[in-house]
């Protein structure tokens, strides 16, 4: 089971969706402030996070930016007392997964967690992709990268050769290393490969 924290500057708050937490089957880690939370939460593991909007300090909008940033896969549920649209869809584009209001609904509530714990499995399965694909990245030598550019804009060898001023035969070896190195077998899964991590 991911984690699952709360962040809410209200103890009451906290209290109240801890207790209905528990009663959905979950053991959530409250914490009063962002600076709490960023402090003690896996952020690169699996995991859920339920945000309140405004806290003083860090707010709810920042942390979430700051999670996005740092590439966290932790999913994360925005919440407001005083919600408005604006910041509901500002929420979402910023990719919260979604927003509730206070009090909150116990059963939306469970709805939303079931998707977030979907989201943050996807979200670390991207992780693991990204740095597996960062990994191989670092193998290339500086020339290999020119030449792996050159092949994914569709040129020709004999003009990559040409652009790079090496023999057609060096541009062939350091192609097969950029294959080999990428785990690839083609440039159709190179450029497939390399889409994902944009």
């Amino acid at each position: 089971m991911s984690n699952l924290y709360l962040v809410d500057d209200d103890q009451a708050v906290l209290d109240s969706l801890t207790w209905m937490l528990n009663g959905l089957g979950y053991e959530p880690q409250g914490h009063l402030s962002a600076d709490s939370f960023l402090k003690q939460a896996e952020l690169q593991n699996e995991g859920i996070a339920i945000l309140d909007v405004q806290m003083p300090g860090m707010d709810g909008s920042a942390l979430l930016s700051h999670l996005t940033k740092s590439q966290s896969p932790i999913a994360v549920i925005m919440l407001s007392g005083h919600g408005n649209i604006a910041m509901a869809v500002q929420a979402i584009q910023k990719g919260a997964l979604d927003f509730l209001e206070k009090p909150v609904d116990g059963d939306k509530l469970a709805v939303l967690l079931e998707q977030a714990k979907l989201q943050t499995k996807l979200n670390m399965q991207q992780k693991v992709e990204r740095d597996a694909l960062a990994d191989k990245l670092k193998a290339l030598t500086p020339r290999e990268h020119e030449v792996m550019e050159k092949v994914l804009e569709g040129k020709l060898n004999k003009v990559i050769a040409a652009e790079l001023n090496i023999a057609q035969r060096t541009l062939e070896l350091h192609r097969q290393k950029v294959m080999q190195k990428m785990q690839v077998s083609n440039v159709a899964e190179l450029a497939f490969l390399m889409g994902k991590s944009t």
